[in-house]
């Protein structure tokens, strides 16, 4: 992924919203409000770590800085900002997911009836 003008990345972020609106539509109405917002901020961190990705995979995670006399291999800026907003992506999916309806567990696994058969 090269460099994305403004209008191509808004229209990425804007695509992705959709597919996580999609996904989080059945979340109950009280939380509607607060799950858009992080859906947008998720939206838009998962199109920059793309972005992020793309320009490591090109350049590479560090590279060689060189200052007159001295060379020194140096960690990527983009390296840097990746590992800082895949933690925050991180949080931000796990209480988007938290906002998802709970499963009933009533469906069997079979696991008792292993254990009890043993």
């Amino acid at each position: 992924m090269a460099k994305l003008s403004k209008k191509k990345q808004d229209e990425l972020i804007s695509s992705e919203i959709e597919r996580l609106t999609e996904i989080y539509k059945d979340i109950a109405e009280d939380k509607k409000k607060a799950a858009q917002r992080l859906i947008e901020r998720v939206a838009f961190m998962t199109i920059t770590l793309e972005i992020l990705e793309d320009t490591i995979k090109t350049k590479g995670p560090t590279y060689l800085l060189v200052q007159g006399s001295q060379r020194m291999l140096i960690e990527n800026p983009a390296q840097k900002s990746y590992n800082a907003m895949i933690n925050r992506y991180t949080a931000a999916m796990d209480k988007l997911i938290n906002l998802l309806p709970k499963d009933d567990g009533d469906e069997d696994d079979g696991f008792d009836e292993f254990v009890n058969s043993r």
